[in-house]
């Protein structure tokens, strides 16, 4: 997925994802790009669940594991739950 594939919906989940990503990490929201992986943006295993349980809770993914690995990019996020919420 790249910024140019991206509709409206997929625009407003990229969006809510940026914004946590930025809370949780604390990382600058100009790093935060689909191709970003969780190791681009200084996230430990710590700030990894943290930011899976608040994706969890904006996008009431239910008791579906959201396991982010340092490799997960934030454009991975976006099919994931792009395809949860369509089910």
């Amino acid at each position: 997925m790249n910024i140019e594939e991206m509709d409206a919906r997929s625009e407003e989940i990229f969006e809510k994802v940026k914004n946590i990503i930025v809370r949780e990490a604390k990382v600058d929201e100009s790093l935060v790009t689909l191709d970003a992986t969780m190791n681009d943006l200084y996230a430990d295993s710590a700030t990894r669940m943290s930011i899976a349980d608040e994706l969890d809770r904006e996008f009431d993914l239910g008791t579906l594991d959201v396991d982010l690995a340092e490799d997960t990019t934030v454009g991975d996020i976006v099919e994931f739950i792009l395809d949860h919420i369509d089910e």
